[in-house]
């Protein structure tokens, strides 16, 4: 346990020192701020320039960096997602890093887990990387308006939106991390609720139609 631990002490300083350094302003990295979610099990340290994401230009995409930890009381996995919805088309590419990121990138190697991914955006959660919890996982993703989409003015690009938001679960708890926060709670994804409720409303959709169908049907055959 204290290995563990120690683990997730050293991921969240080092994810919160690495945002500090990488505060040089770029065109896309102006000010990022950092983001913390704790649960009991798992932890999110998420650094993005919100303001900027907000605001995405034809061509600047916005760099996301979320370092994921956990301190499970017994060996296991840690499974690592990513969900968007909306309805402007997004390019994501995803890195991963064994170490915290720096001004230069990831040392010792980044391994590159999606390349120019077209997002679904469907709300569903996409699976990244499986890592042992008593790793950390140093994921970095860039976010680009799709090809269709840059031949836009900024005034017509503003019109849509999508929200991404990145997504852990191990021993029994998931977390959540996005633009408008985050979300640690015991048991299914955050996501599932909405995604149960969806599913609930178009089986009642469904359900309608058939009954609908019943009675043209009933009518017709009183009818003959």
């Amino acid at each position: 346990m204290i290995r563990r631990s120690g683990v997730r002490a050293a991921a969240i300083a080092s994810a919160v020192a690495a945002g500090m350094a990488l505060i040089a302003p770029t065109a896309a990295w102006a000010v990022p701020s950092t983001q913390i979610v704790q649960g009991e099990v798992l932890t999110l340290v998420s650094v993005a320039d919100w303001d900027a994401a907000s605001s995405l230009r034809p061509g600047q995409p916005v760099r996301w960096d979320v370092t994921v930890s956990a301190d499970a009381p017994e060996p296991g996995t840690v499974r690592v997602g990513v969900s968007a919805t909306g309805d402007a088309d997004l390019v994501v590419d995803a890195a991963l890093c064994t170490q915290a990121w720096t001004a230069g990138g990831c040392p010792g190697g980044e391994t590159v887990v999606r390349a120019a991914w077209s997002i679904p955006r469907d709300g569903s959660e996409v699976s990244l990387v499986e890592m042992s919890d008593d790793d950390a996982a140093h994921l970095r993703l860039s976010i680009a308006l799709a090809d269709a989409q840059l031949g836009s003015t900024l005034a017509d690009a503003q019109l849509g939106s999508t929200e991404v938001r990145v997504h852990a679960q191990g021993a029994g708890e998931s977390a959540t991390v996005g633009p408008g926060g985050g979300l640690a709670t015991t048991g299914p994804s955050p996501v599932a609720p909405w995604a149960v409720g969806g599913a609930l409303l178009l089986l009642a959709a469904g359900w309608a139609l058939a009954a609908a169908a019943r009675a043209r049907a009933a009518a017709k055959d009183g009818g003959s």
